[in-house]
C-alpha cells in the first residue's frame, strides 16, 4: 500500500515526533510505502529559504528516504495540474498539488489541514 505525506507530515516524521500524528496516520506509518509530491520539496524550499525551517529541503528528504523509506514521486506535471483544477475547493496551490498527485495515485494523504480532510476523502490523520 501507498501511502502520501504533505509537508507538516513530511516534517513531523524527520522530527521524529510521532506524538503529533493521529492514530490513523501512525497506522500507514507502520503499513505503507511512503511517497512525497515534488511539491513537498517546493514547499520545504520555500519554507528553509524564509527561515522557518533549518534544514534544506534536500537534506530532510534525504534523511527520510535513508530513514523510513520515503520516495519523491514521479508524476508527469500535466497529469498532476490536470488533476488538481478538479479540486476548486483548494485555494492553495501547494495543497492542490498535493491532493492532485495522492488522488492520481489513488492512496491516502497524511494530513493535518481539516480543509483537506473535509473535502478529500482519502484523507489521514
Amino acid at each position: 500500500m501507498k501511502a502520501f505525506l504533505d509537508t507538516h507530515a513530511a516534517v513531523f516524521l524527520w522530527e521524529a515526533d510521532r506524538h503529533r500524528f493521529g492514530a490513523g496516520a501512525l497506522a500507514l506509518l507502520e503499513e505503507a510505502t511512503l511517497f512525497v509530491s515534488p511539491i513537498v520539496r517546493l514547499e520545504l524550499a520555500l519554507l528553509h529559504e524564509t527561515r522557518k525551517l533549518v534544514p534544506s529541503a534536500a537534506e530532510l528528504l534525504s534523511a527520510l528516504a535513508a530513514e523510513v523509506g520515503v520516495t519523491e514521486s514521479r508524476d508527469r506535471m500535466d497529469e498532476v495540474v490536470r488533476e488538481a483544477l478538479r479540486l476548486t475547493w483548494a485555494r492553495d496551490p501547494f495543497d492542490r498539488m498535493i491532493v492532485a498527485t495522492a488522488a492520481l495515485h489513488r492512496s491516502p494523504l497524511l494530513t493535518r489541514d481539516e480543509r483537506i480532510q473535509e473535502h478529500f476523502k482519502e484523507a489521514v490523520w
